[in-house]
């Protein structure tokens, strides 16, 4: 039924209300104190209330469909005793500002939230209440994929849950078949045993030539003021080893590895919002080989160093944070808050081999990682690491790993980011497993799989992503990609440098709105520029690899 118009009088007195009450509740916004003035004023925690949202938000109209509201029906919430045990805080702490971002940042990295944000809000006796936010995330999943890139297929099925009857602990079982190999695997992860802060991981990996076991428990340094930590980690493999190049199976040999490794760590400096942290680890590493088989090796490219290794010693620990982080949209995925430290952090390990403790060979090892974080603009984002390793034993120098990796992120408009990316790696006398390759899995789009194996390599990559608003039942967003690439390798065939490669491509990004894993799914198609002799005028990639 439809009433009679409003007189104009009555619609200037309804415009004139309206606008009041936006006004009002703009200044309540604004009037409302961030954490950082509540712990200057030396308020206190009065109440905290744990508020877990479904996965769709059915008050929004474009999510309140009949896919959304299936899936919420389906959907076991996270029970509230799991993102309790995660609040550090408690009644009638002091506010601390730096720890409460902390935890809600924390709580953004676990798999099965979707995103989480605690908010203050005033009490009558003068403390405040910590109101914790957090939706959920679509965690189970049967999945059936397809992907294509350099010129190979890989296709793989499952079934996988990240949050268990909302326990927050994840299973999956899947079966993979790429090119190399068929592989099917059980994971198992448990972020709170027992209802504590110790983890567990445990893996069991059957491959078509042979598994891979792994089993780790820690209880990890979870917030900037963690007192200390705690790991214990060990694992086996019975694998082929493989070296391709051109495309062709240049060598191979059977691989069986064990390893094995604990440490300790404590805080001992905690100044503002940077923490040192020191400790020890104990490292035992066992790799052979069996006969090497030789396939269709490029003339001049040597055989690979097959000698057994024994590596066993312990060292020193360090790490170093400054916590400085800031929470982006829409860079490497869709809808989905990035948390990105703009400050240093720095980790590494210095030790020694010892033929006393059953290596063979003595000698020093080092291993080295820095990263860090700028913001030029409120437009821009450059993000910056690198990372060493190597080995010394009876006066040589062994596996030397090197990487150094940038990106950088520019906004131009709304929903458009320019994004580059530039990548420089290094593995001289290295092991045969960390040999370098250049090829479509690296990074080269219109280039296929395994075309050169090398020791050193750079690859430089531009992206143009346009998103746009066109979510399809809440689920699924839509953008736009246009790229190039470009890279070299210096062969280990004795031919030094290889021309620089480039392609270009375009193509679709479709973003999961709703699921753990946030994930970006591109179709786009690669053309190279510089063709090599037999290779194909493009190559069509299917796919969610989104490397930066």
């Amino acid at each position: 039924m439809t009433g009679a118009p409003l007189p104009r009088w009555a619609r200037a007195g309804l415009r004139i209300r309206t606008a009041a009450a936006g006004l009002i509740a703009f200044r309540l916004a604004a009037a409302a104190p961030t954490w950082e003035a509540l712990q200057a004023r030396g308020a206190r925690i009065g109440r905290i209330e744990i508020r877990i949202a479904n996965v769709f938000d059915l008050s929004d109209p474009s999510q309140d469909t009949w896919v959304g509201r299936l899936a919420n029906t389906l959907h076991i919430r996270t029970r509230e005793a799991v993102v309790r045990r995660m609040i550090p805080f408690r009644v009638g702490d002091p506010v601390d500002a730096r720890l409460i971002h902390e935890t809600a940042r924390e709580l953004r990295s676990y798999r099965f939230i979707k995103d989480a944000h605690i908010r203050p809000v005033p009490m009558a006796d003068g403390t405040v209440e910590a109101v914790v936010y957090v939706r959920d995330a679509w965690t189970l999943k049967a999945s059936i994929g397809y992907s294509r890139v350099g010129g190979q297929n890989s296709f793989g099925f499952g079934l996988q849950d990240r949050n268990i009857l909302g326990s927050g602990k994840f299973l999956s079982i899947h079966h993979d078949r790429n090119p190399v190999q068929a592989s099917t695997t059980f994971h198992y992860e448990d972020p709170q045993l027992l209802g504590s802060h110790w983890t567990l991981a445990a893996d069991y990996r059957n491959l078509s030539g042979g598994r891979e076991r792994g089993l780790a428990v820690a209880h990890p340094f979870l917030l900037l003021d963690t007192p200390w930590s705690v790991s214990f980690a060990a694992s086996d493999s019975r694998s082929i080893l493989e070296l391709w190049d051109r495309q062709f199976l240049a060598f191979s040999a059977p691989s069986f590895m064990e390893r094995g490794a604990a440490g300790a760590a404590w805080l001992v400096s905690l100044q503002g919002a940077t923490a040192l942290r020191l400790g020890f680890q104990v490292v035992a590493h066992d790799q052979r080989y069996g006969p090497l088989e030789v396939g269709s090796p490029t003339p001049g490219l040597r055989v690979p160093d097959l000698s057994p290794r024994r590596l066993r010693g312990g060292g020193l620990t360090f790490s170093w944070l400054q916590d400085r982080y800031r929470t982006f949209k829409d860079l490497q995925g869709m809808d989905t808050p990035e948390d990105y430290d703009l400050g240093w952090a720095g980790s590494g390990a210095l030790g020694l081999y010892s033929r006393a403790w059953g290596s063979t060979g003595t000698g020093p090892y080092a291993q080295l990682a820095l990263s860090r974080g700028w913001a030029p603009s409120m437009h821009s984002l450059v993000l910056g690491s690198g990372s060493s390793a190597a080995r010394y034993l009876d006066g040589r120098l062994e596996n030397v790993l090197g990487n150094l990796t940038a990106s950088a992120y520019l906004w131009g408009w709304p929903h458009q980011v320019l994004a580059g990316n530039v990548m420089l790696d290094v593995a001289a006398r290295a092991d045969p497993e960390n040999l370098l390759y250049l090829g479509g899995q690296e990074g080269l789009r219109g280039y296929p799989n395994f075309m050169d194996l090398g020791d050193r390599r750079w690859i430089a990559s531009l992206e143009e992503r346009i998103l746009t608003d066109w979510r399809w039942l809440g689920i699924l967003r839509a953008g736009f990609v246009v790229y190039a690439d470009a890279g070299a390798i210096r062969r280990l065939d004795g031919t030094g440098w290889t021309r620089p490669r480039s392609d270009v491509g375009a193509g679709l990004r479709f973003g999961d709105l709703k699921s753990s894993l946030g994930r970006v799914v591109m179709l786009t198609m690669a053309f190279p520029l510089d063709r090599l002799p037999g290779q194909d005028r493009y190559q069509i990639l299917v796919g969610n690899v989104v490397r930066f």
